[in-house]
């Protein structure tokens, strides 16, 4: 009796040539990716980037600009005041209410240490928050931003000198029977050793 002998179409299916053409292909494939890279063709991004939505960006643009404005150090974003303020955004509409506290009575600090901004470890830890809802054009980043640089307690926030780190969150929904109400949530932050 002859060993039966199997004819293979697709040469990558061949047990002995296709593991060595898989491996060239792959090869090239990542060697295309590196050139692409090198020439800026893509842009590589750590797993844990964040990207901010086009209204947070703008708003966190209009604070960096007047902080840059009053000598004061630019906010940058962190990944966990990201989390917490746009879960506040999001809570607030879809639990209609409005208010620092989330909706089961937590204090925003506390939010900001559940949801990853910690406080132990560090020397010192301090946080403030400006929260704000509008339809329509009162709905913009920039009609958000104007209103509380036009509030003492809102403007403090913003320029507080010891802040470094914040998180921008928006959220649009239904709130208390009106449609496309947005809510906007800034916490701003420091934490040193």
């Amino acid at each position: 009796m002859q060993p039966s002998r199997t004819a293979y179409a697709d040469p990558l299916r061949h047990p002995r040539t296709g593991l060595v053409r898989t491996l060239h292909l792959l090869l090239a494939a990542l060697l295309a990716a590196g050139a692409c890279l090198s020439a800026g063709l893509v842009t590589a991004r750590p797993a844990h980037a964040l990207t901010l939505r086009t209204p947070e960006r703008r708003l966190l643009a209009l604070v960096n600009a007047t902080r840059k404005a009053h000598g004061l150090p630019r906010l940058r974003v962190v990944a966990s005041l990201e989390r917490a303020s746009r879960a506040h955004s999001l809570q607030m509409v879809t639990k209609d209410y409005f208010s620092h506290s989330s909706f089961d009575g937590e204090s925003f600090a506390a939010r900001l240490v559940r949801l990853g901004y910690k406080s132990a470890g560090y020397s010192s830890w301090t946080a403030g928050e400006d929260i704000a809802y509008g339809t329509g054009s009162a709905s913009t980043a920039r009609a958000i931003f104007k209103a509380w640089m036009h509030s003492p307690g809102h403007r403090r926030v913003i320029l507080t000198r010891r802040y470094r780190d914040c998180g921008v969150g928006r959220a649009r929904g239904t709130y208390c029977g009106t449609s496309g109400v947005v809510f906007f949530t800034l916490d701003c932050a420091a934490r040193s050793k």
